[in-house]
């Protein structure tokens, strides 16, 4: 973006940081404990468009960090995003880091990640995964609590991050309804998550699977509450008679869109930005459109715990936000997405929730659900 501009310095001070701008201005702020006040910190300073961020890490905190200097991240963002975007953007302010990042399903990261913590050979320092998959880690006891100072340094709103600290705010991926313009002709467009049980898309739906907990099952379960117990049931089980075509993400479903092996299909909003204008997919916006939290999470027994750690909290800062959103993902951030998401891309009106935000059920019993989708869908 234009009008960026990095700075670095060292002060002898509390830290204090304020944001202000970025098309409405807001301000927050923590303030280190007494014992914290007299070490040495680092303040990053950031300019864009007229707004100035201040961000501050203690040195001590750094320090340690950099004794450990190696992060290994396990994530579902595209490796060329994080190897070209991300990655870069961090080493930017920490040269001395090194970076691996593992890219993987969100089932793969949940089933590695289990295996080897029971092994005890944890090998990531952060994963980065779906909220709804993640959480059987949680209950398994492989994530760590973490108090991220950044929540408050960046006044998150209620909702976009967990109380509990299990995890850290990081993307909300708009839920899409993808077509091929190839295959579905305008009249016929989904324009609503009803149409998905529609006769005329039997066996041309791709999503995936739902009791994975990802995309599709979380947009189902945002559907729970607002629907009710029978018309929800009801849709499932038309969605189900139509026989969709079962992937393991919905960047899998959307390549299925793509090609022509399926006509429509649950996607990411990410996923079509990356390829406007490459493949016949275009996408609709069915009410209420909702963003699939995709957070950070510390992993218990982390072989670099600090190196976690400080990349959580640069991921959870403007820096790192605004790094995410040149992906094409939507930042977690109610006034940086709103800073970055294209103009006009969502229609007039239309305001994102955060998916399955009024269903805590989903997120608290996430096998309950897993089952309960394998009873409807056999898969």
């Amino acid at each position: 973006m234009s009008g960026e501009k990095v700075s670095r310095r060292n002060v002898l001070t509390a830290g204090v940081a304020g944001v202000v701008g970025l098309g409405v201005g807001f301000a927050g702020g923590f303030i280190l404990k007494p014992a914290e006040q007299t070490v040495r910190t680092v303040e990053v300073t950031r300019t864009v468009g007229g707004a100035t961020v201040t961000q501050t890490l203690t040195q001590s905190q750094v320090d340690l960090a950099r004794k450990e200097q190696t992060v290994v991240i396990y994530g579902v963002i595209d490796i060329p995003d994080f190897e070209n975007v991300m990655k870069p953007a961090f080493l930017r302010l920490y040269p001395w880091a090194k970076v691996e990042y593992v890219g993987l399903s969100p089932s793969e990261i949940v089933s590695k990640s289990l295996a080897e913590y029971k092994a005890g050979r944890v090998a990531a320092d952060v994963i980065w995964n779906t909220l709804g998959s993640t959480l059987p880690l949680v209950k398994e006891g492989v994530i760590e609590k973490f108090d991220n100072p950044m929540i408050g340094l960046m006044s998150y709103a209620e909702g976009a991050y967990d109380p509990e600290k299990y995890w850290n705010p990081m993307s909300g991926l708009p839920i899409v309804l993808n077509y091929n313009s190839n295959l579905v002709s305008r009249e016929n467009v989904p324009k609503r998550y009803e149409d998905l049980a529609k006769p005329g898309f039997k066996g041309k739906i791709a999503i995936d699977r739902p009791s994975l907990n990802n995309v599709a099952g979380t947009l189902f379960a945002h559907l729970y509450p607002i629907l009710g117990e029978e018309k929800w049931r009801s849709l499932m089980k038309g969605i189900a008679d139509n026989q969709p075509i079962f992937t393991d993400s919905a960047s899998a479903s959307f390549t299925k869109v793509a090609t022509g092996e399926a006509a429509v299909g649950i996607g990411l909003l990410h996923d079509y930005l990356a390829n406007r204008g490459k493949v016949p997919v275009e996408i609709a916006f069915a009410e209420p459109v909702v963003a699939l939290p995709v957070p950070l999470f510390l992993p218990r027994n982390a072989p670099h715990p600090n190196m976690g750690q400080l990349f959580i909290q640069w991921a959870t800062s403007v820096d790192g936000l605004l790094s995410l959103a040149k992906t094409g993902r939507t930042p977690l951030h109610h006034i940086v997405a709103a800073y970055t998401l294209p103009r006009g891309l969502l229609p007039e009106g239309i305001s994102l929730e955060v998916a399955a935000l009024k269903n805590p059920d989903y997120y608290t019993n996430p096998t309950k659900w897993s089952d309960l989708y394998r009873s409807i869908f056999g898969v």
